[in-house]
Order: C-alpha cells, then sequence, then structure tokens
C-alpha cells in the first residue's frame, strides 16, 4: 500500500511472501525483490553523483534501481530509449549511468512491510519529440505517487493482489512509469516482467489471470483477431490507453469482444493526467481526474490547475482547444499549436487531416510542414484497400489528384499538400505519438 504519514511517503506490503514480478511461471515475492534492492542501493551507495541515468530493458532491474535511488533521494533521468546518440544526449545531464547487470546481487536481510521515500528525490523524463527536439520535464517523487494515489482510487474495484499488469509500453516514459511500475509496485500487484508486443502474448496472461492492460494507441489498433479473446473477457478488468486518441473504429472492436471499451486517458509529462474516457460514440466528453481544475482561455485553449504541476497555484495553459462541457468535462477540438502558414493561409493541420481521412481512398493521414527550401505542406497516407488498388492501377500520379481532389473541397488550393507519400502504416512510437522526424524523413530525396 501506498501512503503519506508526517510528509513522507512510505510504500507496504502484507506479506514477504506476496508476488510482484512473474515471468515464464517465475514469481519474484517481496521478499526476494528487497532483498535485491538492499544489494543494489549498496551499488548506488558506493558511486559518487547526484543525477543518476537510467535505461534498464529488464522490468525486475529497472524497478531496484528507481526505488533504491528513490531511498537516497537521488535524481533519476529517463532516457526515453537506448540509442547511442540518445543516451549520449540524456548523460550530458547525468553524473553517471545506473549500469546493466548481467545477474542481480543479492543480500540476507529481515523481511521490512514498508519502505520510505526520499522527499529530495525527483524524476526528469524527455518529451517524445513528437514536435521537435526532446526537452526535459522534471517530477518531484511526491508528484508522481500523488497520482498514482489517484489511478488506484479511480480505477481499483475489483482488484485484487492477483490482479497481472501487463503492458506494450516502456516505464522509460510518463504514462509507461506510472501505470506498468509505480501504479502495481506500490499498491502489491503483480507485474508481467517482459513487455508484451503481440495479441498471443495477452491471450496467455488472460488465461492464467485477472489482467489489467496498459497500451499504446498504436497496439490497440494494430491488435487483429481480438475474438480470441472473447472467451476471456471476464477477466479482462480494464485496458488502458495513452500517448494520442484512438481512432473512432477501435473502441467498439473491444466492446463486441472484451465488453468494454478502452480508458483512454489524456495528459502531458508536463501536467500529468487531466482526464479520461471511456467512449462507445466518436464525440464522447472527456472526464477530469479528482483534484485537477480545468477552464479554457479566449483561444479556447485547456486550461489546467493540478497537483501534479511544480507550481501547482498557477494554470497551466496547453495547445490543446477544446468545448468546455461542465466543471469537471470538455470535448478535444485539436491542436493549437497545429495551425501553419501557406502563402499567409492559415491551415489546421489536425483539420486537414481528418478531413482527409473522410475520403474512401484514405484510412489514414498526417499533414507536415517542410521546411528545407521552399516552405510546403506535405501529407502522409496509410490507404484504404479501394485507395491501394486505385494506387496499383493508375499510379501515384492518380491518387495524388484524386487526394488534392478531395481536399478541394473543404480548402484552398493554395493550402493543398504538394508532395505525398503512401506507407503501409504510420510510424507511431511506443508512446502512440508520430515523431516528426521520421515523418520527415519520408520526403528525404
Amino acid at each position: 500500500m501506498l501512503k503519506l504519514q508526517n510528509n513522507t511517503w512510505f510504500i507496504s506490503w502484507p506479506s514477504a511472501d506476496l508476488a510482484l514480478f512473474t515471468h515464464n511461471n517465475e514469481n519474484i515475492t517481496v521478499w526476494d525483490w528487497q532483498q535485491k534492492l538492499q544489494a543494489i542501493k549498496n551499488i548506488a551507495l558506493q558511486t559518487q553523483g547526484d543525477t543518476v541515468l537510467l535505461h534498464q530493458e529488464d522490468s525486475l532491474q529497472f524497478s531496484l534501481w528507481f526505488i533504491a535511488l528513490c531511498q537516497l533521494g537521488k535524481h533519476i533521468v529517463l532516457s526515453p530509449d537506448n540509442q547511442p546518440h540518445t543516451i549520449e544526449m540524456a548523460s550530458a545531464h547525468c553524473d553517471y549511468q545506473a549500469p546493466q547487470l548481467s545477474e542481480l546481487p543479492s543480500t540476507n536481510t529481515a523481511f521490512f512491510h514498508e519502505l520510505a521515500l526520499s522527499n529530495k528525490a525527483k524524476v526528469s523524463f524527455f518529451t517524445s519529440g513528437s514536435t521537435g527536439t526532446p526537452k526535459l520535464i522534471t517530477k518531484r517523487i511526491d508528484q508522481l505517487l500523488l497520482e498514482v494515489q489517484t489511478l488506484d482510487a479511480q480505477f481499483s474495484d475489483g482488484f485484487s493482489l492477483a490482479t497481472l499488469f501487463a503492458a506494450t509500453v516502456s516505464y522509460q516514459h510518463i504514462y509507461g512509469l506510472l501505470f506498468r511500475m509505480l501504479w502495481p509496485l506500490c499498491y502489491g500487484y503483480l507485474q508481467q516482467r517482459n513487455q508484451i508486443s503481440y495479441l498471443e502474448e495477452w491471450q496467455a496472461c488472460l488465461e492464467k489471470h485477472d489482467v489489467v492492460f496498459i497500451a499504446s494507441p498504436a497496439h490497440l489498433a494494430r491488435f487483429d483477431d481480438l475474438h480470441n479473446l472473447s472467451q476471456s473477457s471476464a477477466k479482462c478488468l480494464r485496458i488502458f490507453s495513452s500517448g494520442g486518441p484512438l481512432a473512432d473504429d477501435v473502441p467498439p472492436r473491444y466492446v463486441d469482444t472484451l465488453k468494454q471499451a478502452p480508458t483512454e486517458v489524456f495528459g502531458s509529462t508536463e501536467t500529468g493526467g487531466i482526464a479520461f474516457r471511456q467512449r462507445h460514440g466518436a464525440n464522447q466528453a472527456w472526464q477530469v481526474f479528482n483534484g485537477v481544475r480545468i477552464s479554457q482561455n479566449t483561444e479556447q485553449a485547456l486550461e489546467v490547475l493540478s497537483p501534479y504541476l511544480d507550481d501547482n497555484t498557477s494554470v497551466f495553459t496547453t495547445s490543446d482547444k477544446i468545448e468546455l462541457i461542465g466543471e469537471h468535462s470538455f470535448c478535444l477540438l485539436g491542436r493549437l499549436d497545429r495551425i501553419v502558414k501557406i502563402e499567409e493561409k492559415r491551415v489546421s493541420l489536425p483539420e486537414l487531416e481528418k478531413y482527409c481521412k473522410n475520403s474512401e481512398l484514405v484510412q489514414e493521414a498526417a499533414a507536415i510542414l517542410l521546411t528545407e527550401g521552399k516552405t510546403q505542406l506535405a501529407l502522409v497516407v496509410v490507404l484504404s484497400d479501394q485507395g491501394q488498388k486505385v494506387l496499383e492501377n493508375q499510379g501515384k500520379n492518380a491518387v495524388n489528384q484524386l487526394v488534392k481532389q478531395h481536399l478541394l473541397l473543404r480548402f484552398e488550393r493554395v493550402m493543398l499538400p504538394r508532395k505525398f507519400r503512401y506507407i503501409k502504416d504510420l510510424p507511431y512510437n511506443q508512446q502512440g505519438k508520430l515523431p516528426l522526424k521520421q515523418l520527415k524523413e519520408l520526403f528525404n530525396e
């Protein structure tokens, strides 16, 4: 359990035999975990420096380093991935990197029912870079734990200590850290040690456990053969999705098979969680989390007052345009910061993408502004089956013209894309974002 006492956060467990992690029918109990935690803490105590780069492929090893460093009041910097350039970029902010150990050491200490986390501990995240160069966002450990407490109060009805948390997402970003690692660890739920990539792995989890599934929109959209899970629908307690909106056709597929729509979570690294929804229609409103207050400014931008912000007494203005439904709910209308100018004409990229998808030739679309040389609009398109047939039979130029003709029903000719790329799938990352760099690379000559 997670509790705040005398301004200090404590994690406690009912017994040493409680299983915390599982993989290939092998469980790691609280007692096993604690022995390894003390050994990792000893390594950290022998290393000089207060700011530590943390990237671990193994969720067990990640949890040990994370909690040990939090107990010691360190500043943890989470590298978003393990690519050499990323590690080099992240290392510039750190004193040292937590090593990846081939074998986890262990000690032989007595079981303790609770452990305290230092109020000095901080965690820094790199934003996904979907709008440009990644930037570092720092959160205090108490902000993260308060959000975990809110999640459990909001969603844990029907959960038990045998409930399994399984995930397709990494814990190197705030969604995965909160939902996949901290929430189950702080409340004693079981965690699937390996990251899930395939529907068959999810199905295997459901055959043995009641499951809470933590996923990205991209994974939920790609999973085919959902009917294979239908017999286990009662064991799927909840499905979470965050990082971007689900396409309108995705929630009904899960309602048909698993008798529930995914719970979409809306927020950001800066704000933490803002709102959630389980929708059965395209225009379902978002419900604000307890403790979060919302408003809108004259441009209809969402404004947030939240305990998860560094300055929780000042309003944070987002770049999301909303329609305020009431004090605790709203509808998203798109991003204000994706409005660009083409020859002095303002173009909303989300609106262009949405309208493009109304074409019977188009399944998905992503618009970007190319600024190398002459500034021009470009469009990346995933074609429908019908669009693919036109491409195969008539060629790319014919498809270009048909897409332009469709867009001309809504946009002036000067606003139309000048370059097109047709690909099988949009390059969503694990957080459900479309990295701008990868989209631009599609247009490198």
